[in-house]
Parts: structure tokens; C-alpha cells; sequence
């Protein structure tokens, strides 16, 4: 029997995989360099899944960061069908594949070299289908390339459904995403020294929350006990980290959801109710102040769970259940911390409930779910 712990083994890995990102920050630096060189006027980010987390992050840093550029993300099949092929010119459109083999990643990346934009992948595996058709690769060194071409699938069609180092809910991988955008916006912003120590800092502020992984693993477990209906609330660049945290309840056939701070106020807060949990994400004052308006309501009314993951200096004392953190000065990388106690709440959460944290959909009809995500992601018609 496997005692090995490999969605936990993948989450402890996030430090090295960030000082590996930024040991290798002058093939980076090289691209960055290289799109400046060039006419480019526009970037449009792209993904699925978790990506398109990744990419809509990536996104908000460049409108912050990347001034001299226009900046928007789309949804692979969005633009493709609905943008306008016209306005590619001068263009630089990332494609964010993992496993390098999404096909929707690939079909916007020709659907944008057939109309004269510049391409740029970012991907885990450098032999996937997706570099060899991209005018540059960046590689988010999070699994040794040879882990990438097998899996632990037992069924024929599953086995083809390759691409990450070991078939579990990915967290390094995201990560390790969010850790090459920061550094390649930090490289095409008109003074990148002005963002290279904070950016430094913010990394190693990935060490200093793993250390609270006991709390995250703990809370996870209270959640557990009451609720298999979490809602993740943040706002501006913790729009994709909710995003994200949704995505990893999905993975466990948990029901997940995700909104902006003001949203959930007028949506999901009417499905909210004494078997709910609301994880609120408070990087900034803003938002902190915004949510300690809504949170006494959940709680005292409503009779939900809550939990408030913040930065240290807010840290409120009305309530039990906060995860005080050390962030980013800059609001905007709060994303890269926050995402560490959302990965172990989901994990932990996963676990107390039975199920298995080794395998895709926690061994929930896995091997039918693979097969047919091979079908419908990896064997799509494709325009382009």
C-alpha cells in the first residue's frame, strides 16, 4: 500500500520550485527582453482551468505593472470565436498549458499566429505538443521533465491523459504559474528594479505561510465537520484565487464556488445558510474593511461557518476563525501567499471526508471521469 502523501508532498515542494523560477530568471528576463524589442502593443493571456486563474492574474499585475501595454484575458474558446481577428496585429498572446497538451490553449495560439500576433507559452512540459508551435517557451519548472510522460491510470484511453508529475488536484503547478507571470511582468515594466526586491520578499513569504500549514490542515477539518458547501470571497487580484479555491472542491466532487466581496453580497449570500462555509480573502485594507461588514452577518445570523485568512496587521479579535499571514506591501502578489492556506484548506478538507488525496476526483470514479476528459479536452476538433 502507498503511504506516500503526493497532493501534500506536491504542496511542501512550492518553496524550492519558486528558488528554482528564480534561479532561472535570466531565460525570463531573456523573453521579456525580447517582447520589448518588438512592436508589441497589446497582451492577451489565456488558459483552462487552473490556468485561466493564472492568466487572469497575470492579466491584473500587467494592467498594474505593464502600463505601456493594453491587457485582457479571454477564455481559449471566447478568442477564438468571438474576438476580433483584425486587432491581433502587434500582439502578444501567453498561453498558459501545464501539461503543454490542452488543445484549446493550442487552437488560440495558431487561431493568433494565422492572424500575426506573437506567441508565448508557459508550461511544465517542455516536449508538449503545444511548445513546438509557439514563437517562445517558458518553463515553470515544477516537475523533472520524464515525470510527464506517464501516468498512474490504469484504463487504455486514461493512460494517454499525460502532462503532470503525478495524477493528483495540482497545486505547485498553479503556483509555480503565478511565480513566472509575476517575474516576466516585472521584466517587461518600463523600471522592472523597482518590483525586483518585492518581488524577492513575496516568495520567500511562501516559506513563512507553509509554516502555518497545522492551522490550514486544522481549519480544513472544522470546515469539513459541517459543510460540503464552501464559498471562496475575494476581490481584485484574489478574484482568480477564489477562482482557484472553487476549482479544487471541484476536484473532490465537493461543491465549491467562488465570488468578488461585493457579489457575493447580492448573489451567493442567498444560498448561504447554517451548513455553509464562507473563506474570505483579505489582502488589503479595502477589502478588510468591506468584509468585517459582512462577516458578523454570516456568522450571528445566518449561523454560517467563517473564516477569515488576512493580513497580520488587520487581524480582528471578534471572531475565532482568522488565519493571520504575512503578505506582500503590494496587494497585487497577495495571490502568490493566499493560495498557500487555500490548497491546504481544500486538501485537508478532502481528507477528513475520506476521500483519496492520491488521485484525481479523490477516487471518485476516476479512471470514467479521465476518460472522458481525454475525450472531450485532448481529442477536440479543432478550427486551427
Amino acid at each position: 500500500m502507498n503511504k506516500t502523501d503526493l497532493m501534500l508532498e506536491e504542496m511542501l515542494e512550492q518553496p524550492k520550485i519558486l528558488e528554482s523560477i528564480l534561479k532561472n530568471s535570466d531565460d525570463i528576463e531573456k523573453v521579456a527582453n525580447k517582447v520589448k524589442e518588438e512592436n508589441i502593443e497589446k497582451i492577451i493571456l489565456t488558459g483552462c482551468g487552473d490556468s485561466f486563474c493564472a492568466s487572469w492574474f497575470g492579466a491584473l499585475l500587467a494592467k498594474k505593472w505593464c502600463p505601456q501595454f493594453e491587457v485582457q484575458h479571454f477564455e481559449p474558446f471566447d478568442f477564438v470565436n468571438y474576438y476580433n481577428p483584425k486587432n491581433l496585429e502587434n500582439t502578444l498572446v501567453i498561453g498558459i498549458s501545464v501539461s503543454g497538451g490542452t488543445l484549446r490553449v493550442l487552437e488560440a495560439l495558431r487561431f493568433s499566429r494565422v492572424n500575426k500576433a506573437t506567441t508565448l507559452v508557459i508550461t511544465d512540459n517542455p516536449k508538449g505538443k503545444i511548445v513546438k508551435e509557439t514563437d517562445m517557451q517558458l518553463l515553470i519548472h515544477a516537475s523533472p521533465p520524464e515525470s510527464l510522460l506517464s501516468t498512474s491510470y490504469k484504463s487504455e484511453v486514461a493512460q494517454q491523459y499525460i502532462g503532470y508529475q503525478n495524477d493528483v488536484a495540482q497545486t505547485k503547478t498553479y503556483l509555480a504559474n503565478l511565480g513566472v507571470l509575476i517575474l516576466f511582468m516585472t521584466y517587461l515594466a518600463p523600471k522592472p528594479e523597482n518590483h525586483l526586491q518585492e518581488v524577492r520578499n513575496s516568495f520567500s513569504r511562501v516559506s513563512d505561510a507553509l509554516e502555518l500549514k497545522s492551522e490550514y490542515i486544522k481549519m480544513g477539518k472544522l470546515l469539513a465537520n459541517t459543510s460540503r458547501n464552501i464559498s471562496f470571497v475575494g476581490s481584485g487580484p484574489n478574484s482568480p484565487t477564489s477562482l482557484f479555491g472553487a476549482y479544487k472542491m471541484f476536484e473532490f466532487t465537493l461543491h465549491g464556488f467562488s465570488s468578488d466581496i461585493e457579489e457575493y453580497c447580492h448573489t451567493r449570500y442567498f444560498i448561504t445558510d447554517e451548513k455553509s462555509s464562507v473563506i474570505f480573502l483579505a489582502p488589503d485594507i479595502q477589502c478588510y474593511n468591506r468584509i468585517m461588514e459582512i462577516e458578523p452577518v454570516l456568522r450571528d445570523t445566518i449561523k454560517a461557518q467563517t473564516v477569515i485568512i488576512t493580513k497580520k496587521e488587520f487581524s480582528p479579535s471578534i471572531t475565532p476563525k482568522v488565519i493571520p499571514l504575512t503578505l506582500p506591501e503590494d496587494p497585487i502578489l497577495s495571490p502568490l501567499v493566499l493560495t498557500i492556506p487555500v490548497e491546504f484548506i481544500s486538501y485537508s478538507l478532502a481528507k477528513e471526508l475520506g476521500f483519496n488525496t492520491n488521485t484525481f476526483r479523490g477516487g471518485v470514479e476516476t479512471e470514467k471521469y479521465v476518460t472522458g476528459s481525454f475525450a472531450t479536452i485532448r481529442q477536440s476538433r479543432l478550427q486551427y
